[in-house]
């Protein structure tokens, strides 16, 4: 079987991994952060994408909130209001510029528990919201 071995120079030292599955619990703590984050091979390049993040405020909601997105590719992405029963209140498409920005929605929503879903060529993030 052939080895691949990844020497990473950090502030402390260098450490050693093996380009291999673990299997279970025992993965080295670096493997175990760098598994969170999205990863997208591109020829022989692996390249790591950022984690989607989404955060709403005011929580809870009048008639507008702001939306912090990041992670994000610029673009197009689809920004739904979908109340407790699943049922699409509102649907929009926005334009991303940079890969964090804060998007302004203003609703006319009677009041209850709401949930912002942001779509993106198959990333998804959703976030609970309550308006009063």
């Amino acid at each position: 079987m052939k080895q691949i071995v990844i020497l990473i120079f950090t502030v402390l030292g260098i450490c050693k991994g093996f380009a291999q599955n673990p299997v279970g619990n025992n993965m080295p703590d670096s493997v175990q952060i760098n598994n969170r984050l999205q990863q997208k091979k591109v020829g022989d390049s692996l390249i790591i994408i950022e984690k989607a993040t989404l955060k709403v405020y005011p929580n809870p909601a009048k008639n507008k909130v702001e939306v912090e997105v990041a992670g994000f590719e610029p673009g197009l992405i689809q920004v739904q209001l979908i109340d407790i029963n699943g049922k699409v209140m509102r649907d929009d498409q926005r334009l991303l510029i940079n890969k964090k920005e804060i998007i302004t929605v203003m609703f006319s929503l009677p009041k209850g528990i709401y949930f912002i879903l942001i779509k993106q060529k198959g990333r998804a993030i959703k976030k609970k919201m309550v308006v009063q």
